[in-house]
């Protein structure tokens, strides 16, 4: 393999020496980056590594368990030739600079690779955040400015790190250095905030997930019985989603979830929480309101999705459990199981539905069906 060398070679390595990679200060922080990046671009495996004069050390590694390559066989040795540039390489196999990588003939086997080159201040790039998977794939526009945003933030930690040293040396003038050190330490708990925020955030449909979910759920429960309010709880299912991943795709599975994600946020009201679970299955948390009016807000969801156009002229439908709980309740897990078991009704009834199972505290009798109580359609089950 040809291994390209920059044209600022020795300003590069003069400005990598600078920063001392082997502090393993913050290396939390690094780590959180390179989770976030495998999250959002849904890779097995993400790395940060920084390029020296032989070979590329990793400083944090998602994936694969490896301290460095290399640099004559490393992607990286190529990435950072191009500093303003995203590297992608679709197929290693059909690609003439790495078809003979070790890594792409033997152990992990790389197919799909993408880097942002950590450019620091000078411009002068000291390496690379980089994804890489075991199956040919293409970088969307989204993934790209999330490496290209995470791999600044590496670079900003760096520095950061810098300055906080040069403060401590600083000791002479003592007011001058609290005072920086602390704008210094607000800088890293945006930072941290940040990444908390992205954590709790669902790539595909910037819904909440269901670490966020969960969290909410906890917190309204808790309020539920100390201020004796109802809590309802709506479960969303696509009807036949499978079907629409086999006929039409998973890109066009994918576009379906972040329309339904759209319809489900522009329908909710302010003190709603809509998450999306996993897959095809969404869930909304409805504080203050009992099982009747749970059941009014999912049929606008239903209608309105139904109502939608869709990618290939393929209708979409949904089905929607409605579950309530009452206070004293221990945890959230009963609410979840009554929404639950209203989805499976709701399914079972024909999907394209609400189905709601109201709390009795009295025991298990059910509320026999009521097809057209007040304020419902045809489309709501009652029981």
């Amino acid at each position: 393999m040809h291994t390209p060398v920059p044209f600022d070679e020795n300003a590069r390595l003069e400005s990598l020496n600078r920063y001392d990679l082997l502090d393993p200060q913050d290396d939390r922080q690094f780590d959180r980056l390179v989770g976030l990046a495998a999250s959002v671009c849904r890779t097995p495996i993400a790395l940060l590594g920084f390029m020296d004069r032989d070979r590329l050390s990793f400083k944090s590694t998602v994936g694969l368990a490896v301290a460095f390559v290399p640099r004559r066989i490393s992607f990286g040795a190529h990435a950072i030739c191009k500093p303003d540039e995203i590297m992608v390489v679709p197929d290693a196999r059909h690609d003439a600079r790495f078809a003979q990588s070790p890594l792409v003939t033997r152990e992990p086997r790389v197919r799909f690779y993408a880097a942002a080159p950590l450019v620091e201040s000078s411009g002068h790039a000291i390496g690379t955040l980089a994804i890489m998977d075991y199956v040919a794939r293409g970088l969307s526009d989204p993934e790209r400015l999330t490496l290209h945003t995470l791999a600044d933030q590496v670079v900003a930690l760096l520095d950061l790190r810098q300055k906080v040293r040069r403060l401590e040396g600083e000791i002479s003038e003592r007011t001058q250095y609290e005072r920086r050190l602390t704008a210094f330490q607000q800088q890293l708990q945006t930072t941290n905030a940040l990444l908390g925020a992205a954590s709790l955030t669902d790539s595909l449909t910037r819904l909440s997930n269901r670490r966020a979910f969960e969290q909410r759920l906890a917190t309204e429960v808790d309020r539920v019985n100390r201020l004796l309010y109802p809590l309802s709880l709506l479960l969303i299912d696509i009807d036949h989603f499978k079907q629409i991943n086999d006929t039409f795709g998973h890109p066009a599975g994918d576009q379906i979830i972040r329309r339904v994600a759209e319809i489900i946020g522009r329908t909710a009201r302010t003190t709603d929480f809509a998450a999306r679970l996993g897959g095809d299955e969404f869930a909304v948390i409805l504080p203050g309101t009992d099982s009747l009016g749970a059941a009014i807000i999912a049929e606008r969801y239903r209608a309105a999705i139904e109502a939608s156009r869709w990618p290939n002229q393929h209708p979409v439908r949904i089905s929607v459990g409605v579950g309530q709980i009452l206070p004293d309740a221990l945890d959230g897990s009963e609410l979840i199981v009554a929404a639950d078991q209203a989805l499976l009704r709701a399914k079972q009834s024909g999907r394209n539905r609400v189905a709601v199972k109201r709390p009795d505290p009295h025991g298990e009798r059910s509320i026999p069906t009521a097809p057209r109580r007040r304020g419902y359609g045809s489309h709501v089950t009652v029981g």
